[in-house]
């Protein structure tokens, strides 16, 4: 990714293995009380993939340089482009989920805890970010130029459809 149109990253750290994905409870808006991944906002002239490792540092005190770019999320709601940010994955050992013990609070952003996939795309999961279960659906095969892109109406999610870059 050589520009930032973007202002945000968001990270998902998978174990293969276990079938398990790291996710953040989230302190506050936006998602509030809501499991999500981790990563946040670019600071100037920073790219998106140095975003994602700092923000992961930050939020999970774990250094990841093995992140994987797997498009952009987008954002529109009734009818206005309200932004995006640089999707990223990142896979790790069961050894690491294991020396990694959740739940835990790392940081002010919320809680963190190594959650089942089939937990988090189960469709009568409420407790997780509303298109975070759609995304994830395509997400750890998507490329660097892929699109999600999320359409709002009214406070809810009408669609999330996926591109290839």
């Amino acid at each position: 990714m050589t520009s930032s149109k973007y202002k945000y990253t968001i990270g998902f750290i998978r174990c293969v293995e276990t079938n398990q994905v790291l996710l953040l409870n989230r302190q506050k808006a936006p998602w509030m009380g809501r499991w999500n991944g981790v990563g946040g906002k670019l600071d100037p002239n920073e790219s998106p993939y140095d975003c994602i490792v700092r923000e992961t540092l930050e939020e999970t005190g774990l250094e990841l340089p093995q992140y994987v770019a797997r498009g952009v999320l987008t954002w529109e709601t009734d009818g206005v482009d309200v932004g995006g940010g640089y999707l990223f994955t990142a896979d790790v050992s069961k050894e690491m989920v294991a020396n990694y013990a959740t739940p835990k609070v790392f940081c002010h952003e919320g809680i963190l805890d190594w959650k089942l996939l089939d937990w988090i795309l189960n469709k009568d999961n409420v407790g997780i970010v509303d298109n975070i279960r759609l995304v994830m659906d395509n997400l750890f095969e998507a490329k660097e130029n892929d699109i999600f892109k999320t359409k709002y109406r009214d406070g809810r999610l009408e669609s999330v459809v996926y591109s290839r870059g």
